[in-house]
């Protein structure tokens, strides 16, 4: 009988262990395949997740009625409504989320704010993008966490250590 619960315990650890790579590895495949989609947002004028100017006149153009602004904002953040969304359902890993993309998604979520709230008002829809809004408040909440031992925050994607 105690090798048969041993077994058991064995085949549940293994069973776990083997979820959790599937599901970083299914992250990295998403963050992956969108690198594609950001390239062609970005070499089609969308500015970069943190040039808040550039966002500003793109959402400028979006809001006074210039509809193919409106599809190229909204191209660009359904690809992080949908990471969002399998963060929230346990699809996808959120330390891998965090490490790889997690500056960018705060900055997105800062940035685009407006636009995203003009929207939701616009269509009476309040969930417009509330994953976006939830993943961004989650990772929002470990970058304002020192590590245990360290000087502070580390500093966001692309910015030098001081």
């Amino acid at each position: 009988m105690g090798i048969v619960v041993c077994q058991l315990g064995m085949l549940y650890r293994n069973t776990k262990q083997d979820h959790a790579r599937r599901r970083k590895q299914a992250t990295m495949d998403y963050l992956t395949a969108n690198m594609n989609l950001r390239k062609a947002l970005f070499e089609d004028g969308m500015p970069l997740e943190r040039d808040h100017r550039g966002i500003s006149d793109r959402i400028n153009r979006s809001l006074s009625g210039d509809d193919e602004e409106t599809k190229r904002i909204t191209a660009f953040l359904t690809t992080y409504n949908f990471l969002a969304v399998g963060a929230e359902v346990d699809a996808f890993d959120r330390d891998v989320i965090h490490k790889a993309w997690g500056g960018f998604i705060i900055a997105v979520w800062n940035n685009y704010r407006p636009w995203i709230e003009a929207q939701r008002e616009e269509h009476g829809a309040p969930s417009m993008y509330e994953n976006l809004e939830w993943l961004a408040a989650k990772i929002t909440a470990l970058h304002s966490v020192a590590p245990a031992g360290s000087r502070g925050n580390l500093p966001s994607q692309g910015q030098p250590v001081s």
